[in-house]
């Protein structure tokens, strides 16, 4: 029997469900948190210490980084009265600030304008209208960017003939966006362009599209005079190199480099190039760091955006931070670690090395557009922390928690790391060492019970035990005892066709598997037969407490017996599971289930609609105590129990914060969120999506179909209320599992060496836990 440890994919849609609470959008999940009691309980509740939150006067980041925020304020964007959409917006970061600029489109284009807003480098906000010419009207720029290493603005304003751009005006402006000179540049029709800087010589430079699908690169001199071209790779449409400042007034061009995919006709992002122009000589030449192997891996998903800093340096960032890497030590460097400062960007619209070494950047927040300033720490002072060991698959989700946790208490730090090696980890937690909290996906949890700090009393303390669907108080628990916290989960389970049994417990289901002409069941994850059967025979458990083969208390065994026998033959069936066909198999009698994971509410609302069309129901796992669904999450978070009084503070706020309502809205990827306030508003969202969809002429039944409060969220609900918590065997059991089903199923061993040996394996283990 294979240990299948159900993890959670990264790529789930933002969109989750709800079950309705009484008073709100229908019924709901019913009952309180269960009060834990029992000797050990007691024994084992303490009072917990958490952190103060503090309300400072005046924001001021800390120093833990090579770099510190003296700037991190909200850029508005702003939309006149009766404007029509279509108009042009940039943003860029430049020496004077974060800027917006926006042109104001109306249906007479003589009321139409220009405008600029922002926040300078000296945290002024601002929103200005740019008048260059008195005697023009409507529009007055069309493209603006900044100056490399000075704080002023390139500007540039065309007219239209025949329908096409012609006639450049190109303006240099001051840091008030004034007016300082203006030259007709020599730009030819037709050439629409996407990027627009200045240098420190006085040159405009700016890259476009052509019409013939090139990319080219165009340097205008202050006199209007066209001193540099050229064309460069063809890319996938609307992929345009973009011109980045560094140095003192230089340029550079950077070049993604994108591949198209067949199938979909989208580029991918596959490396990255950097140039200068040598306006003199006439040539482009690429950058010793575009040459750099860590340049060109900067391509996976996380991915924000790269600028150089000098010949030598690239910064770039992603979603856990700033980095700097050197050409000629060959070495990445952590210059700004969101975690560490409380922020978490979605997406990175500009970054920019300032000509002081300062970093400026745009970026979308959990509240919006922001402009990000940072200048280099003199020197660096610790604060305060823990360490939080997680799983790579995870870290997303602890670092948004940790990202949130820093805004609120701003004089302490919870590190997220993902590089630790199992062996080592498992031996400094043995050794009452190693990190606070674990993401036990990384070390297992049941079988390490020893190592836990015990939490019952935690959730009724903080007032959250109540705010949560009571069946997620079961996913930390060992026994009775809560020694972990989950955040969300997902729902496992089983569809029928409405004439197979309404209830089944473990007999149950083999009866109806022995009447049924198919195989057990089909889903689209498995493929080989070794799969199908390793899966039939974890049907027939969920842990040590409720399963087919063993009573753990009394240590009765199947084994030896003609029930065991009766699985060994109906294994037989699951060598012949057909592929996954949207039910089309179950449907035709070939198989007596399908296996579905419910993950977001779109989901579970297009079943319950298939099923009401096909003839099918949801039936359940066979239990101990009947059909149940599996209610499925990540590993609990725990926490070591040898952890010191001021560590348990942090980290007791950390976790309190982890399952805190603002913390899982901002969270990056939530499935069933364990909070039904949450939950609730998930709900909203997606019956709101629903409703857009239909108004604005893209409803997809099928897809998203419109909210049925009185027949959806019944159904919802009735699927967690009929679930109980996904358990493992403990890990050395599941090893004498997985040994002799595996030799067996490799055809190494016969049903009666199966049955033998599995008899003599099982009885030892069960004495030995006696």
């Amino acid at each position: 029997m294979g240990k299948r440890t159900w993890k959670i994919g990264t790529g789930v849609l933002g969109l989750l469900a709800i079950l309705l609470l009484d008073g709100c959008l229908g019924r709901g999940i019913d009952g309180k948190a269960q009060d834990v009691d029992g000797s050990k309980t007691q024994e084992t509740v303490t009072d917990f210490h958490f952190l103060e939150e503090l309300e400072a006067e005046e924001w001021q980041d800390n120093a833990l980084d090579d770099l510190h925020a003296v700037l991190n304020l909200p850029v508005e964007r702003v939309t006149a009265e009766g404007e029509l959409e279509g108009g042009l917006t940039t943003l860029f970061v430049g020496e004077g600030g974060g800027m917006v600029f926006k042109t104001h489109l109306y249906d007479d284009f003589k009321n139409s304008w220009s405008g600029v807003s922002g926040v300078t480098a000296g945290g002024e906000a601002f929103s200005k209208k740019l008048e260059l010419e008195p005697d023009r009207t409507g529009t007055q720029i069309h493209k603006i960017g900044p100056v490399s290493g000075k704080d002023g603005y390139v500007a540039c304003f065309y007219q239209f003939k025949d329908g096409k751009p012609s006639e450049y005006w190109f303006y240099e402006l001051d840091e008030s966006f004034g007016r300082v000179s203006c030259v007709q540049g020599a730009v030819g029709d037709d050439e629409l362009f996407e990027s627009l800087m200045g240098d420190a010589e006085g040159n405009f430079h700016m890259t476009f599209q052509r019409t013939n699908g090139k990319c080219a690169y165009v340097v205008i001199s202050p006199e209007g005079e066209r001193i540099f071209e050229t064309d460069l790779e063809n890319r996938p449409q609307g992929h345009v190199p973009k011109l980045c400042a560094f140095g003192k007034g230089r340029i550079a061009v950077h070049d993604p480099i994108y591949e198209t995919d067949k199938a979909t006709g989208y580029g991918r992002l596959t490396g990255h190039k950097f140039y200068v122009a040598d306006l003199e000589g006439g040539t482009l030449r690429e950058m010793d760091v575009s040459t750099e192997d860590a340049v060109k891996k900067l391509t996976q998903e996380d991915f924000y955006y790269v600028t150089p800093v000098s010949d030598a340096e690239l910064a770039w960032c992603n979603r856990s931070g700033i980095f700097v890497y050197d050409v000629k030590s060959r070495e990445t460097r952590s210059a700004y670690k969101w975690s560490n400062h409380g922020i978490f960007p979605r997406h990175v619209y500009d970054m920019s090395v300032m000509a002081d070494g300062s970093v400026g950047m745009l970026y979308d927040g959990t509240d919006g557009l922001r402009y990000l300033l940072l200048n280099p720490t003199e020197e660096k002072k610790e604060l305060p922390s823990i360490t939080i060991a997680v799983s790579t698959y995870n870290k997303a989700g602890y670092e948004s928690a940790a990202n949130y946790f820093k805004k609120s208490y701003p004089g302490y730090v919870v590190i997220v790391r993902d590089d630790w090696d199992e062996t080592s980890l498992l031996t400094q937690l043995g050794a009452g060492e190693g990190p606070v909290l674990v993401d036990t996906e990384l070390t297992g949890f049941e079988e390490l019970e020893h190592l836990w700090q015990p939490l019952d009393g935690f959730l009724e303390q903080t007032g959250i035990a109540d705010e949560l669907i009571p069946k997620a108080l079961e996913f930390g628990k060992i026994g009775d005892v809560t020694y972990g916290i989950v955040r969300d989960f997902c729902i496992d389970t089983l569809i029928t066709m409405d004439s197979a049994p309404d209830d089944w417990d473990y007999d149950g289901f083999l009866d109806a598997l022995e009447q049924c002409g198919g195989a057990p069941l089909t889903n689209d994850h498995f493929e080989s037969p070794v799969d199908w059967r390793e899966k039939y025979f974890e049907m027939l458990g969920n842990g040590t407490g409720d399963n087919y083969y063993f009573d753990v208390e009394t240590g009765r065994m199947v084994f030896g017996t003609d029930q065991f026998g009766r699985v060994l033959k109906l294994s037989q069936k699951a060598a012949k599971c057909p592929p996954y066909e949207d039910g089309k198999a179950l449907r035709e009698g070939r198989v007596l289930c399908e296996q579905t994971y419910l993950v977001i509410p779109a989901q579970v609302f297009r079943l319950r609609r298939r099923l009401e069309s096909d003839g099918e129901k949801v039936a359940g796992y066979p239990t101990g105590n009947g059909a149940k669904h599996l209610l499925v999450a990540h590993a609990p978070l725990a926490m070591r129990s040898t952890a010191t009084e001021e560590e348990k503070k942090i980290a007791y706020t950390f976790m309190k914060t982890y399952l805190s309502a603002d913390a899982m809205n901002s969270a990056p990827e939530l499935l069933f969120p364990v909070r039904k306030d949450v939950l609730e508003k998930q709900v909203r969202d997606y019956e709101t999506d629903a409703k857009n969809s239909k108004e604005y002429g893209r409803y997809n039944p099928s897809f998203m179909p419109l909210l049925d409060r009185d027949k959806d969220v019944p159904f919802l609900y009735g699927l967690i209320e009929n679930g109980v918590v996904r358990k493992s065997f403990p890990s050395g059991l599941q090893k004498v599992f997985d040994e002799e089903l595996g030799d067996y199923l490799a055809g190494r061993i016969d049903g009666t060496a199966l049955d033998n040996h599995l008899k003599s394996r099982v009885w030892l283990y069960l004495e030995e836990t006696k």
